[in-house]
């Protein structure tokens, strides 16, 4: 399958189910950003709504020899970030988006509190710079599964979404391509 490189999406999120990268889960997540390097996308988010230390320390092996600027992170710290070639992946374990804007919430409030900023002076640019991922997923594909998560609630408002039924394990580049083609075909209105 030929992806025409007009139109591709600046940043991919795929949403994963809790157990999908144990065992050869992992180097399916090493193929996704090899396919997604390849093709030129500049950014890649990946969620798995699990906060296993042990997984945490795998996925973090895993991607220590990659080509791409990594950032891992969970719900308690930012645990590797790296420099590598020209596309930024983020993976994100058990750190979901309510308690995301939930913590720029509270960073307002404190910042109100302390006199440095005023009530008035809160609009979406400040909620924003206040959240931990700043990419805004142009495609959110979940795979294996029909519901989305609450990753990224705030970024992905007016992303378009892509619900595969093929497990994580089973995804190959062809389905991965599939859900690349069919966001090139929709015209995408931002919320109007």
């Amino acid at each position: 399958m030929r992806i025409s490189k007009a139109n591709l999406p600046g940043c991919i999120a795929i949403v994963l189910s809790s157990g999908d990268l144990f065992d050869e889960g992992l180097d399916k997540l090493r193929d996704i950003i090899e396919w997604s390097r390849s093709m030129g996308l500049a950014s890649l988010v990946l969620y798995i709504n699990d906060n296993e230390p042990t997984l945490c320390q795998k996925i973090a092996d895993t991607l220590r020899s990659s080509p791409a600027q990594i950032s891992l992170h969970t719900a308690d710290a930012d645990l590797l970030t790296g420099s590598g070639g020209r596309m930024r992946v983020a993976v994100s374990l058990g750190y979901g988006g309510k308690r995301e804007v939930t913590e720029a919430f509270r960073d307002l409030l404190s910042e109100v509190e302390e006199g440095r900023l005023i009530p008035e002076d809160i609009d979406e640019k400040a909620i924003e710079s206040r959240l931990r991922f700043s990419q805004k997923p142009d495609l959110v594909i979940r795979a294996g599964g029909k519901q989305l998560s609450d990753f990224m609630i705030w970024q992905a408002a007016y992303s378009e979404l892509y619900f595969t039924d093929v497990n994580w394990l089973r995804l190959r580049k062809i389905d991965f391509l599939r859900a690349i083609r069919d966001y090139q075909g929709r015209e995408r209105r931002f919320g109007r």
